[in-house]
């Protein structure tokens, strides 16, 4: 999403030459954003009550990247088990004792997946310039799903742009760019440098896996999916965020 946003503002379809943009969380110094072109596209894993205020009270504009939970969880899980950000207990981590410390005893960073989209939910009821994607849905139709952004954004765009990002931005040609093309930007350089003085075998963690919808059914047993689904049932009450 970062990518195709990126290439919204900017108007073409080329990769920017650095690997990773850090979340707004992880940049130390906050003052870079004052060099960076309008519209600035900043991107985060905090939750909603986290936002930066004065983006909140001028009702700036936020895109809500929303995936089945399930999935979600199991991209988490791989994406710890390749890298050490969560430090030394989530090395060799098994399927099972993350399900159970990370998703039922819910030991998160920033709360659960049930209450960042409730506290979302509920600023998008409170009036917020919020615009929900469903990662499935960009899936099954990345022309609209694009297309749609671009007009809640107010970008101009044209339907080559439009098929030159869909293009650039495949799971498979987005992965070769990271691998081949791209860069490591200096926030990430100096982040990664913090890691391998704390743990000297860090690598960076794996951010393209499979990409694809429904791979939470190679991994909960039918045990878990049910325990689960009790969970989901209790956590998304009066939540009215829809859920793929």
């Amino acid at each position: 999403m970062a990518e195709i946003l990126d290439m919204l503002a900017r108007g073409n379809a080329e990769y920017s030459m650095e690997r990773k943009v850090l979340p707004l969380e992880l940049i130390a110094d906050l003052t870079s954003f004052n060099s960076l072109p309008s519209p600035r596209v900043l991107q985060t894993h905090l939750p909603y009550k986290w936002f930066p205020r004065i983006h909140v009270e001028n009702k700036g504009k936020i895109i809500h990247c929303i995936r089945n939970p399930k999935d979600m969880y199991v991209s988490m899980f791989h994406h710890c088990s390749t890298g050490l950000e969560l430090g030394r207990k989530t090395e060799g981590m098994t399927w099972t004792q993350f399900f159970d410390n990370c998703i039922m005893e819910k030991v998160c960073l920033h709360g659960t997946w049930f209450d960042y989209v409730k506290q979302m939910d509920q600023a998008k009821k409170d009036g917020q310039n919020i615009y929900t994607v469903h990662y499935e849905k960009m899936r099954e139709n990345l022309y609209q799903g694009i297309k749609a952004i671009a007009r809640f954004l107010e970008l101009h765009y044209s339907d080559d742009l439009l098929k030159d990002i869909i293009q650039k931005c495949s799971f498979s040609n987005l992965k070769r760019a990271y691998d081949d093309i791209k860069e490591l930007s200096s926030e990430v350089q100096t982040s990664n440098k913090h890691y391998v003085e704390m743990f000297p075998d860090y690598q960076l963690p794996n951010i393209f896996r499979k990409g694809i919808v429904g791979d939470w059914k190679n991994h909960f047993t039918v045990a878990q999916n049910e325990q689960f689904d009790a969970l989901y049932e209790k956590g998304m009450k009066d939540c009215d965020i829809e859920v793929l």
